[in-house]
């Protein structure tokens, strides 16, 4: 018998995963730029590239 709700439940699962890696390591560059006395300022740019990553190694394991 096939879960109706496969979707949804695959869905909040990957939601769920992001947020955690996105919370640590939020809080690993908060730790290294006090460690540093410095402010960390993430760039536009820097963002686009992480996301493209980011979407380059899921292609890729999928």
């Amino acid at each position: 018998m096939k879960q109706p709700n496969w979707k949804m439940k695959t869905l909040l699962t990957g939601a769920l995963i992001g947020m955690v890696t996105g919370l640590i390591s939020a809080f690993l560059r908060i730790r290294e730029a006090e460690s540093r006395d410095t402010t960390y300022q993430i760039k536009t740019k820097d963002s686009a590239l992480i996301g493209n990553a980011i979407f380059d190694f899921l292609r890729r394991i999928a």
